[in-house]
C-alpha cells in the first residue's frame, strides 16, 4: 500500500513551488488527452458562489486556469505577498453549473470554491502561490472556502477529497471515462457542525485546546474545523504521557511494524530514549520521542519521513499508530497488521479531529499517513482515477454523481432503494445497467467494500425480508457475502445473501433472505461485503419486505 501524503500550507508566509508530494500514476489501458471538459456546480444552497482552479503547469510553473480554459501562469514578483489578478470563476445561483474544458495538463491541481466573498490570493518570489492559510491574520480567515485536490497529466487524472488540513464545506466529485462511472460523496449533511460540537466537548473533557480548532466567521457560524496540526495553540506535553507509556511497554517487548510492500517488516526495542529498530538506516533521525506537532503532522523531527525508503515507510506506520493511539491496546506490537480500525482512538489521548472525522464521514483522510493499515484493508481516501476520462464533475455540495442524501426524515425501508443512492461508499464503482429501467448499478465490489444508506426507516415493526437485485460474472471459485448491516460497517447482521456467478455480470436476479433479530425505527444501513479479495457481485437495488 502506497503512504500518500497531502500538501499543506501553513499560510501568507508559505508558498507552493512544486507539485504535491504524492502523485498518482498508474500503468494506463489508455491515454488522458489533454481535453477533459470540467464542470463545476453549486448544489449548496448559496446564491454567491465562486470556483478557482490551480495547479502549475507540465514545466512546474504555477498557474490558475479561467473559465475559458486559458492556463495564466503567475508572475514572479520580486516582493513576498504579492496580490494576483481575480481568476475567479463566478457561479449562478444554487443548481447551477459552468463547464470550463482543460485544454492543458495540471499538477498539484486544486479546485476550490468559496460562498458569499471571494478568495484573495497572493504570489511571492519564486514564484509561489500563497494559499489560503490557517491564522487570523489571513484575510481569507472569515470567508467560507474549501478545495479537492487533483492531478491530471498524460497517465491519468487522479482527484481526491482529503481533511488532513480541515473540515469545511462539502465537496463531492464525479468522473466518467475508460474506468466507468466513478463518483466521491461530500461531507454528510450535519457532520461539520457534530465534528465542532465534539471537538469542544473534547476540550471541556481534557482541557486540550481542540476548541481552538472551530473557526466561526462574524456571526458565529462554523466556517470550518482546523486539524491540529493547524492550531492556533500549541498542544504542548499533550502526548507526554501517553508516549511515556509507550516507550516503557517496548523496553522490554518487541514493536514490529510492517513497511509494507517491498519495506518488510523491521522489530525494534527502546534503549535509552530511542526506539532502535535492528538492520533499520534511521539516515541520522533516530526514533526518539516526537512532539504534538511531529504527530499531528507527521513530517517532522523523528516522524520526517525521508521518501520512499524503508525509513520512511516505517516513519509512516508509526505515525499512523500515534494518531490513532493503537499502540498499546491488544496486537498494538505489530503495526499496522495487528490492530483492527474498531480499535483506533479508544485511548483517552489520542487524535480525537480525526477520531470524529472519521465518526462524521466516512471518507477522507484526517491526517496525512490515514491510507496506513492492515495489508489487504480498504483505503478511507475519496478519490477518482481514470487514466483517460472523458468528463468530470465538481459540485459544492452534494449531487456532483453517485451517492445523494436522503430527505430529511430518511427513506422507507419498503421501498426500492437503488444500490447507486449511497450515502458513502468504499471500494466501489457506478455503471451503467441494462437491467429493466436502465439506469445505473453498482459494481467492482469486492469483501472489505461497504455501501451506506442513511436514514433507512422501518416503522414500528420489523421486516421479515432483505430483497436485493444482484448479478455477478466472478470467476470460477469466487464467490462472498453480502451483510446489510444496521448503524455502522460492523454493526448487527440483520441479513445475509451469499452470491457468485450467475451467468454475467448483467445478468439481474433477485434474491431474498430472511432477517436475524429486528430492525424498527430509523437506521442507517449499511450493505457490508465479505468473501475473497476479488469481485463477486454487481447490485441494482435492494428492499425490505414485511
Amino acid at each position: 500500500m502506497l503512504s500518500r501524503r497531502t500538501f499543506v500550507t501553513a499560510g501568507l508566509a508559505a508558498a507552493v513551488t512544486s507539485a504535491p508530494l504524492w502523485s498518482a500514476v498508474t500503468a494506463p489501458r489508455a491515454r488522458a488527452a489533454a481535453a477533459l471538459p470540467l464542470t463545476l456546480k453549486n448544489n449548496s444552497g448559496s446564491g454567491t458562489v465562486y470556483a478557482y482552479i490551480s495547479g502549475a503547469d507540465t514545466s512546474g510553473w504555477p498557474g490558475f486556469v479561467t473559465a475559458d480554459g486559458v492556463f495564466h501562469r503567475l508572475p514572479n514578483p520580486s516582493s513576498p505577498v504579492t496580490p494576483i489578478p481575480d481568476y475567479a470563476i463566478p457561479l449562478g445561483g444554487s443548481g447551477s453549473q459552468v463547464t470550463v474544458t482543460l485544454h492543458d495538463h495540471i499538477i498539484g491541481g486544486r479546485v476550490w470554491f468559496s460562498a458569499d466573498k471571494k478568495i484573495q490570493f497572493f504570489v511571492n518570489p519564486g514564484p509561489g502561490l500563497v494559499q489560503p492559510g490557517f491564522t487570523s491574520s489571513d484575510p481569507n480567515w472569515q470567508t467560507n472556502w474549501t478545495f479537492c485536490e487533483f492531478t491530471y497529466n498524460s497517465a491519468n487524472l487522479y482527484a481526491n477529497i482529503s481533511y488532513v488540513d480541515m473540515v469545511a464545506l462539502p465537496v463531492s466529485m464525479a468522473t466518467t471515462g475508460a474506468a466507468g462511472a466513478q463518483s466521491v460523496s461530500p461531507l454528510p449533511d450535519g457532520a461539520l457542525g457534530a465534528i465542532a460540537d465534539g471537538l469542544r466537548a473534547q476540550h471541556t473533557t481534557d482541557g486540550a485546546p481542540w476548541d481552538q480548532l472551530v473557526v466561526t466567521d462574524a456571526s458565529g457560524k462554523v466556517v470550518r474545523v482546523l486539524a491540529p496540526g493547524h492550531s492556533p495553540t500549541d498542544f504542548g506535553g499533550y502526548w507526554t504521557g501517553y508516549l511515556n507509556a509507550v516507550w516503557d511497554r517496548y523496553r522490554s517487548t518487541p514493536l514490529t511494524i510492517n513497511g509494507q510492500g517491498s519495506i518488510g517488516s523491521y522489530t525494534g526495542t527502546v534503549s535509552g530514549d530511542t526506539i532502535v529498530f535492528a538492520g533499520l538506516n534511521t539516515n541520522g533521525v533516530p526514533f526518539t520521542k516526537p512532539s504534538a506537532i511531529d504527530i499531528f503532522g507527521c513530517a517532522s523531527g523523528p516522524l520526517y519521513n525521508s521518501g520512499g525508503d524503508a525509513r520512511g515507510a516505517i516513519a509512516a506506520r508509526l505515525a499512523a499508530a500515534l494518531n490513532r493511539s493503537s499502540l498499546l491496546v491488544a496486537g498494538g506490537g505489530n503495526q499496522p497488521d495487528g490492530v483492527p480500525p474498531s480499535q483506533y482512538y479508544q485511548d483517552p489521548t489520542t487524535n480525537h479531529y480525526a477520531r470524529l472525522v472519521h465518526q462524521h464521514a466516512s471518507i477522507g483522510y484526517a491526517f496525512p499517513y490515514d491510507d496506513v493499515g492492515p495489508t489487504g484493508a480498504q483505503p478511507v481516501d475519496g478519490h477518482l482515477q481514470d487514466p483517460a476520462p472523458t468528463s468530470w464533475t465538481v459540485a459544492l455540495g452534494p449531487g456532483a454523481g453517485g451517492g445523494t442524501t436522503p430527505p430529511p426524515g430518511g427513506v422507507s425501508a419498503y421501498s426500492t432503494i437503488q444500490a447507486e443512492s449511497y450515502s458513502a461508499q468504499s471500494g466501489t464503482q457506478n455503471e451503467g445497467c441494462s437491467d429493466t429501467g436502465g439506469g445505473t448499478d453498482v459494481g467492482w465490489i469486492a469483501a472489505g467494500d461497504w455501501l451506506k444508506y442513511t436514514g433507512v426507516d422501518f416503522g414500528s415493526s420489523s421486516p421479515r425480508q432483505f430483497v436485493a437485485r444482484l448479478a455477478s460474472g466472478a470467476a470460477a471459485g469466487v464467490s462472498g457475502a453480502i451483510l446489510a448491516r444496521l448503524d455502522s460497517t460492523s454493526g448487527p447482521v440483520i441479513a445475509e445473501i451469499d452470491f457468485a456467478n450467475n451467468g454475467g455480470w448483467q445478468n439481474w436476479q433477485t434474491v431474498p433472505a430472511n432477517i436475524v433479530g429486528a430492525a424498527t425505527g430509523v437506521h442507517d444501513v449499511y450493505l457490508t461485503f465479505g468473501g475473497g479479495s476479488a469481485d463477486f457481485v454487481n447490485i441494482n437495488w435492494f428492499t425490505f419486505t414485511r
